[in-house]
């Protein structure tokens, strides 16, 4: 036998043909684990996965560098807190559907029809409905979507009235969480909107 052939008898373990597919096989998993844009702990993701504590802190650390996760230190008083979420982009690309959900379309122009929209007017009334349509109708279709991204993608064909960029989020944010499969973001999560498929 070649030293060679005695050096990697001697690195591989026994019985194990494949070194590496632990660290996959935990990637898999602790990337399973975020489905939405909840934050995640490391003892969360511990609970939910099986995972060993060491080989999931691996792992997110792994999701983090390639980019499919993002992570940040939340402070409570003297406590420190790490957490680990879906950024948008990530999350857009496991939630995209490519077109709204047919069967919500009926339970969406009721809930449009019933919100209280400003407006000196029927007609300016009706375009504000329009825009808060068209700004689910784009999160419905990637996902995910942050403020910024909504009123990039909607404000400027669908301005319903509003100079100012601004005005135009205050009237179709509050009224935008509440249309159907709308989870609206909460306090640390970046403005991350997301939208669940029925």
């Amino acid at each position: 036998m070649s030293q060679e052939g005695e050096r990697d008898d001697a690195t591989t373990p026994a019985g194990d043909d494949h070194p590496e597919r632990p660290a996959v096989v935990d990637r898999d998993a602790v990337s399973a684990a975020f489905v939405d844009a909840a934050p995640r702990t490391l003892p969360e993701v511990v609970d939910e996965t099986g995972v060993e504590r060491e080989r999931a802190a691996d792992a997110l650390d792994t999701l983090v560098a390639d980019g499919d996760l993002a992570t940040k230190q939340l402070q409570s008083g003297a406590a420190t807190l790490r957490v680990w979420y879906l950024p948008a982009t990530a999350h857009v690309e496991r939630l995209a559907s490519g077109t709204p959900d047919a069967d919500r379309t009926d339970a969406l122009e009721d809930a449009i029809a019933d919100l209280d929209v400003p407006g000196v007017s029927e007609m300016m009334q009706d375009w504000r409905r329009d825009a808060i349509r068209n700004a689910w109708e784009y999160l419905a279709e990637h996902g995910a979507a942050t403020d910024a991204a909504i009123i990039d993608a909607v404000y400027g064909a669908h301005s319903a009235g509003y100079n100012d960029r601004q005005q135009w989020l205050e009237c179709v944010r509050p009224r935008l969480r509440t249309l159907p499969g709308v989870t609206a973001p909460a306090d640390g999560d970046d403005d991350v909107w997301t939208y669940v498929p029925a």
